[in-house]
């Protein structure tokens, strides 16, 4: 029973921005998961790459495997940090009071 409650809270939350809510606020949180999205996407290609140049077994594909993890644990410390931001904006809109934003208008995510 609880997830029907669950569904139904979700579609609140949507009804809201349809129908008043904040409207800048879930355009940030739509921006920042597009961003998020985006970094997965390269990881994604990365991996890839590091399995082709793995499985081709020559050397030079397997050096260039080093900057491809490399760049690939980056990303993954980007996507940890973007998520992070993701949370306290979300947060701080719905419990907050300040619609995620400071100050000065900025939504306090990081632009990776």
């Amino acid at each position: 029973m609880k997830r029907n409650g669950e569904t139904k809270r979700r579609r609140n939350v949507g009804e809201e921005s349809e129908h008043g809510g904040d409207p800048a606020m879930w355009e940030d949180l739509d921006r920042n998961f597009r961003q998020v999205q985006s970094v997965l996407d390269r990881n994604r290609s990365l991996i890839q790459q590091v399995n082709d140049n793995h499985q081709s077994r020559m050397a030079d594909n397997m050096s260039k495997n080093v900057a491809l993890i490399q760049e690939l644990n980056g990303n993954i410390s980007k996507v940890v940090s973007m998520y992070s931001d993701l949370n306290t904006n979300f947060s701080s809109a719905f419990h907050g009071g300040k619609n995620g934003r400071d100050g000065g208008g900025n939504t306090g995510t990081r632009a990776n």
